[in-house]
């Protein structure tokens, strides 16, 4: 990464793993259960199977190593005290990447480490070259505002997108931060 915009005083920076070891799976599994387990809004809810945390844990590593997304890491990746994840887009979207699965350790919350990834994610989807990022954040919860107070416009909500249990329906915020208009560009 070129630059670290906004990094918090104080906080260590994350670094992309480009070529993920062999346990980075099985860490960010752990990493991904324990922000779970802790209430955090990151595709699942606390008491999920833990087996298909895992699961998904290892396709998105996968997805790392074939170059289908990037991963930045606060820590070691086979340790890691966070990670959040650029995919590009591809396609009539290959202008725009999307920020996914920001996750901070539960004992390591409260110290600027999610700003900290998300501006990490914001300049690297720049050294990609995008012109904006994309994300979505769970309803009920405060990352709505979280991602507003750094920069994120909300563009839309989708209605009832995530089922948290048969009567818990949440909407998904969605949201955009442009990087460098392009030419033509309306919004």
């Amino acid at each position: 990464m070129t630059a670290q915009v906004g990094v918090t005083e104080g906080v260590e920076l994350p670094h992309r793993v480009a070529d993920p070891r062999p346990d980075a799976a099985r860490a960010l599994a752990e990493l991904w259960i324990a922000v779970t387990e802790a209430g955090g809004a990151v595709d699942f809810v606390p008491g999920w199977d833990p087996e298909e945390i895992r699961d998904l844990a290892v396709a998105t590593v996968d997805e790392v190593r074939t170059g289908g997304a990037r991963m930045l890491v606060l820590g070691d990746d086979t340790d890691p005290v966070g990670t959040v994840f650029v995919v590009p887009g591809t396609g009539i979207a290959a202008h725009r990447a999307d920020v996914q699965r920001l996750m901070v350790h539960p004992g390591a919350q409260g110290r600027g480490i999610g700003t900290t990834l998300l501006e990490a994610a914001v300049a690297e989807a720049r050294d990609m070259g995008v012109e904006m990022v994309t994300l979505g954040a769970r309803g009920g919860t405060p990352l709505p505002g979280f991602y507003a107070a750094r920069g994120f416009v909300e563009y839309g909500r989708l209605p009832g997108g995530v089922r948290l249990s048969p009567d818990d329906a949440r909407d998904v915020h969605l949201f955009h931060r442009v990087l460098r208009p392009s030419p033509g560009w309306a919004g």
